[in-house]
């Protein structure tokens, strides 16, 4: 398929999005969080809350907590991610728009995105719907969801059930699942503004909004749309954004290559001079055992900046007294932008260049420059861009007897793109060989006086694309199936299909013999998923027959079968039960089986990296073994598997009103993980081989080497005498990953009536007992529970409030434990992290002019005191973005009137 018809068809499909509107499916209900339901009693009948297939009732045996549109609304938080974030079950590990490493797949961000990582599972192991409907991933490896892609005024609710889901839900639920619910059809209109600014008066965001609906016979439509822009956080602002690490005990990471940079011979360094154009430089003008130094963040930014726009309609008609039809579009376009820094480039210059320099051997053929081209292009400024929309449209009918058919289809997608810009290899090459002194690129100055004509001639770009297509449709036939003593048996049997395709690309000019001539390599995998489910809830006791000590005991099961169409089928099941011994006492749990299937990248077979390689090996008399080194994806990958179990009990006292008490133990055992653990190794070290196992063969044969090196579209490089390679190393994703956690979860809520007033308090946490990984065939389970890059064992957020009349004020307490820095030798102790957010509201709903129902007043500040990060000695930077956010303290004031 050429660009322009997938560009027409994406334009096609954003256009149905818009003009879709949908119909919220169900009001909140309270599911074991503890927060109050905006739901009648009469609305019970028709709401579906995540976890189950089943209207009507709440998931047995899982808590399910949720966020309704107040309490959304009452939060500092100006993202539905940064709501998300602050659920003690959700761990900052993983896609986040601050941080820019590679470890837990963030390196897969292109667009500077907020994936969600229920319990530390990874962002790939946590299922985002929107009304229980499946998205269209994002991300280059197409394995994660950005929540923040939705209007905040959109939210009806947000619930997060942290359970094994895919009895439910099939794929991708091993950790839980994130459900956005849309608001009910409303009569009126909300616009909203906000504007935010840090302390210390940068990173300005700018928030404006609004939702609006209507209602007719029998119908009703909602529109929201969301306008969100925050300018780049600069790394020179903030003093701990540095990769000069001596202030805080470290050493100094700035690169070699810099500007004026060093000629470097062997390991020994020359700084070339400052205050010079290297026209007529000379060896003795050199200096030895300076070497000049240039930071990597060198006007970069530490946080990027965020456009988006957001539009998300709903409309839902009855056309009989039985028969509801509704339809549904959400459209976000967001951009992103980052400078990270200058171009850098160890340079190989010829002895034609007319200012060449050697400090030591003027007849040497070529000279090695370290150099930085900050002073001929500035920073290189990255632009990401992300498109994604859902259109879809259903129906339900009621069939008599309290049954229900109803069913869905939708068509998603999701399309992200980085562009940045790089050097042209061989215009490189040609300049720096070039005999003239007018046109020859000159790295032997202080930089910014070279040619604008040779600059343009090397400045390149490289494009990282995905575009992500996903038709779903689904069918589901539920209600009661026969009543016994503790009232009706409910079932729900259904059917779902998928329609996965996956278009990865990269789109650049880097090794074009002409700057001009662009390369284009795409990539096309799809796949398809058939699933047919069935749950069954059973109240074998309620109030009708209950008995002293067992005022309320149900049970529930559930089952899905999977078949796809690339790497064949599963069941997993479920059992969860609900025991009530006396009123404001009840207990819980659940077993069941999850899994994950491999995303459409891990099986992409064009997605493979074939070299050559020098690996260190003790064992060679050279201390080097030359390897053939293959990374990337693999066709043989299987699904994921994992066994999750949980027990809880929840209180609720009546001679205490107002407080509940819930508390979760959870246990998951994660088999067949996919990871690459020959994909990092550069070494055949006595510890390190022996771990690989059969992914090292020694001394391959000449059929197996030539069997990858004669792959023409993997492998472009020059060809090696098999009899030459001592060893090969299988660096593609492999099945061979095991990961045992358990912890508790628990929540207190306390609200007290002050007489004036109401004050609430709350704590929420999640306390992890064992974090336990295997990532290597013949490794060992080992503890990575309170290190660096891993979860920490307790992380919460406690909550202190007042209201009374129009006025709300709460404070948020956020902890999270210290770990170790095991990056380091010795590994070192990082201190808790501890914050403070306060949040002030004022409301006036008596009616005024112009028709205005309401008017509500908001001050927020997130990290109250200004706290610092923690040191952290990882990498080239003082602290831990995965923990802790190097904004400082952010103001944000704002109002929202209602009609």
């Amino acid at each position: 398929m050429t660009k322009n018809r997938e560009n027409l068809r994406t334009t096609m499909a954003i256009r149905a999005s818009l003009i879709a509107i949908l119909a919220s499916q169900s009001a909140l209900v309270m599911a074991q969080s503890g927060l109050a339901s905006d739901a009648t009693d009469n609305d019970l009948n028709d709401i579906v809350v995540t976890g189950t297939s089943i209207r009507g009732v709440a998931p047995v045996g899982a808590p399910v907590v949720s966020l309704d549109q107040e309490a959304i609304q009452a939060q500092p938080a100006t993202t539905t991610a940064e709501l998300l974030r602050q659920v003690p079950s959700v761990v900052g590990l993983g896609a986040n728009d601050q941080y820019f490493g590679g470890a837990n797949g963030s390196a897969a961000n292109i667009t500077s995105g907020n994936g969600i990582n229920l319990r530390g599972l990874g962002t790939t192991a946590t299922l985002t719907l929107l009304n229980g409907r499946r998205l269209a991933p994002a991300g280059t490896q197409a394995q994660f969801f950005d929540p923040s892609v939705f209007p905040t005024s959109a939210i009806g609710r947000m619930e997060v059930m942290a359970d094994g889901g895919s009895a439910v839900y099939g794929s991708d639920a091993v950790g839980g699942v994130v459900n956005i619910v849309t608001r009910r059809p409303f009569s009126g209109l909300e616009v909203y503004a906000k504007s935010g600014i840090s302390a210390r008066g940068d990173a300005p965001n700018l928030i404006l909004g609004g939702v609006g609906g209507i209602q007719w016979g029998g119908g009703s439509a909602v529109i929201s749309y969301e306008y969100n822009r925050r300018e780049a956080l600069r790394a020179s602002a903030r003093t701990l954004y540095t990769d000069d690490l001596r202030p805080y005990g470290g050493t100094d990471q700035r690169l070699f290559a810099a500007s004026p940079g060093n000629i470097q011979v062997g390991g020994t360094r020359y700084a070339i001079p400052a205050g010079q154009d290297g026209t007529d430089l000379q060896p003795s003008d050199l200096i030895l055992g300076r070497p000049n130094r240039e930071s990597a963040f060198l006007g970069a930014d530490a946080i990027p900046g965020q456009e988006r726009h957001s539009v998300l309609a709903t409309v839902r008609q009855r056309v009989t007294p039985d028969i509801e039809l509704w339809t549904e579009g959400f459209y976000t376009d967001r951009k992103s932008d980052r400078k990270i820094g200058p171009i850098t480039s160890n340079l190989t210059v010829p002895r034609s260049n007319p200012f060449f320099v050697h400090p030591t051997n003027p007849a040497a053929a070529s000279v090695l420059v370290n150099y930085s081209f900050s002073g001929d292009f500035g920073s290189q400024q990255h632009y990401g861009t992300q498109l994604a929309w859902q259109g879809a449209a259903g129906f339900e009918a009621n069939l008599g007897s309290g049954v229900t058919l109803s069913g869905y289809g939708s068509y998603s997608g999701n399309d992200d793109e980085r562009h940045q810009p790089v050097l042209n290899i061989p215009q490189m090459q040609q300049v720096l060989a070039d005999t003239s002194p007018l046109t020859a690129f000159n790295p032997f100055g202080s930089g910014g006086q070279n040619n604008p004509a040779t600059l343009d001639r090397i400045l390149g770009f490289r494009d990282i694309g995905v575009e992500y297509r996903m038709a779903d449709f689904g069918i589901k036939l539920d209600g009661p199936l026969f009543d016994i003593s503790g009232g009706a048996v409910r079932f729900a049997v259904g059917g779902e299909y998928q329609d996965h395709h996956l278009n990865s690309y990269f789109r650049d000019n880097a090794n074009t013999a002409n700057v001009g001539t662009i390369s284009y390599r795409p990539s096309y995998t799809k796949r398809t998923v058939k699933s047919v489910y069935g749950e069954l809830y059973v109240p074998l006791v309620s109030g009708s027959n209950s008995t002293p000590g067992i005022e309320e005991l149900s049970v529930a099961g559930a089952v899905r079968y999977d078949d796809y169409s690339d790497f064949g089928s599963t069941v997993n099941p479920k059992l969860s039960f609900n025991y009530r011994p006396f009123t404001g006492l009840s207990f819980r749990g659940t077993y069941g089986r999850s899994f994950r299937a491999p995303t459409l990248s891990d099986i992409d077979p064009s997605v493979l990296t074939i070299a050559f390689q020098d690996f260190t090996d003790p064992s060679s008399p050279s201390g080097q073994t030359r390897t053939l080194w293959v990374r990337g994806s693999n066709l043989d990958l299987g699904p994921e598997r994992a066994t999750t179990w949980s027990l809880g009990a929840d209180l609720a006292p009546i001679s205490v009103p107002g407080l509940r008490i819930g508390l979760t133990y959870f246990n998951v055992n994660y088999k067949d993980r996919i990871e690459g653990p020959g994909s990092d190794v550069l070494a055949l070290t006595p510890a390190r081989e022996p771990l690989l196992g059969n992914l090292v063969v020694r001394n391959p044969s000449a059929d197996l080497v030539n069997f990858w090196q004669n792959s023409p579209y993997f492998y472009t490089g020059v060809k090696e005498d098999p009899t030459t390679i001592g060893a090969y190393v299988d660096g593609r994703k492999v099945n061979v990953g095991l990961l045992d956690t358990d912890g508790l979860e628990g929540t207190i809520d306390y609200a007290i009536d002050a007489g004036t007033g109401t004050i609430n308090l709350g704590v929420a946490a999640t306390y992890l007992l064992n974090y336990k990984r295997k990532i290597a065939p013949n490794s060992v389970l080992e503890q990575d529970l309170d290190t660096i890059n891993n979860p920490s064992s307790l992380k919460g957020r406690g909550t202190l409030g007042y209201q009374s009349g129009g006025f709300a004020g709460n404070f948020y307490f956020n902890y999270t434990k210290g770990y170790l820095n095991d990056s380091v030798v010795p590994g070192a102790e990082v201190p808790a992290y501890f914050t403070t957010d306060m949040s002030l509201r004022y409301t006036i709903d008596e009616p005024a002019a112009f028709g205005l129902n309401g008017v509500t007043f908001s001050l927020d500040v997130q990290n109250l005191f200004d706290r610092d990060p923690p040191i952290v000695l990882s990498g080239n930077l003082p602290y831990d973005a995965q923990v802790a956010s190097i904004m400082g303290r952010y103001i944000t004031a704002g109002v929202r009137f209602r009609w």
